[in-house]
């Protein structure tokens, strides 16, 4: 595929992906301006890190030849200059890896699987704090403990037994490690999209997906409950599969390069699908598209 082909692929594909990013910042006052300089900082940043050459010093002038922003500008930039604020401590990954270690204990379980009750602290047997430190020495247990319960996914019993209420740990609207997601998500399904793609790697990653276009409003909202049943009931069993390969939770598990992998399932819905210009074609109209890689 041509090179130029390329470039005005991935242009477009950039635009489309950054739309209802722009719709909701303008929704909250933020103008082009502040966009633009934190992609200019990111330019600087990715040909940085990612495309220096092996062995030698990465300079200002060959950051500004890659990105088109101007050596001064390279350079303020590197010096530290507008660089992004660091990310709060407290990461939605801890809380849900807290989770995760929970449900794959069988200690913390009951023989169908279920989750049980277990002591904040014990000096035998499955605890809350054992849990909370084998995710981070970083953070005290308690204030994992403060966030699970913020947010209802755990509750306090008597004798200071902890209870999972729920299987996975979702922030509440608005609070910085949801919007946190905003930041981690999005780039994980992109670039397992640009590998099956441009394939740049290897065998092609699964990326599937599945929908139709003429579902009743009536019946929207029993959509959405049967597809978070099913997509959370499917998560729990691949959460489980790879507890099996990682290191931390099976000793026994294979060796080799660390690597970091998961999989991922999301839900939309719309008010219409976008009419796109078309020739006319005859035959019946297709109801359901299903597109994957696998």
């Amino acid at each position: 595929m041509r090179d130029d082909v390329v470039s005005e692929g991935l242009l477009r594909a950039a635009a489309a992906t950054l739309r209802p990013l722009v719709t909701r910042l303008l929704e909250n006052g933020v103008p082009y301006g502040r966009l633009e300089a934190r992609l200019r900082a990111l330019f600087v940043d990715v040909a940085e890190r990612d495309l220096a050459i092996p062995g030698r010093r990465q300079t200002d002038s060959r950051i500004a030849l890659l990105t088109g922003v101007n050596r001064k500008e390279v350079r303020r930039l590197r010096g530290g200059e507008g660089a992004a604020p660091p990310p709060a401590s407290f990461s939605r990954n801890q809380a849900a890896a807290l989770i995760s270690r929970w449900m794959a204990d069988r200690r913390a379980t009951d023989r169908h699987g279920r989750p049980r009750a277990i002591p904040y602290q014990a000096t035998r047997g499955p605890s809350f704090v054992e849990l909370a430190r084998a995710v981070t020495v970083d953070l005290p247990p308690r204030a994992l403990l403060d966030e699970l319960l913020r947010t209802g996914a755990v509750e306090l019993r008597r004798n200071d037994l902890v209870a999972l209420r729920t299987t996975a740990y979702v922030p509440t609207r608005g609070r910085p490690e949801k919007l946190a997601m905003l930041a981690e998500d999005p780039a994980e399904l992109i670039e397992t999209m640009l590998r099956n793609v441009l394939g740049d790697e290897g065998e092609p990653l699964l990326q599937r997906k599945t929908f139709y276009d003429n579902l009743g409003a009536d019946g929207a909202a029993r959509v959405r409950r049967e597809m978070r049943r099913e997509g959370e009931r499917f998560l729990r069993r691949v959460d489980g599969l790879l507890a099996k390969h990682d290191r931390d939770r099976n000793p026994r598990a294979a060796g080799g390069e660390r690597r970091y992998a998961g999989l991922g399932v999301y839900y939309f819905e719309a008010p219409r699908v976008p009419e796109k210009p078309r020739a006319a074609r005859r035959g019946p109209r297709k109801q359901r598209t299903t597109k994957e890689h696998r």
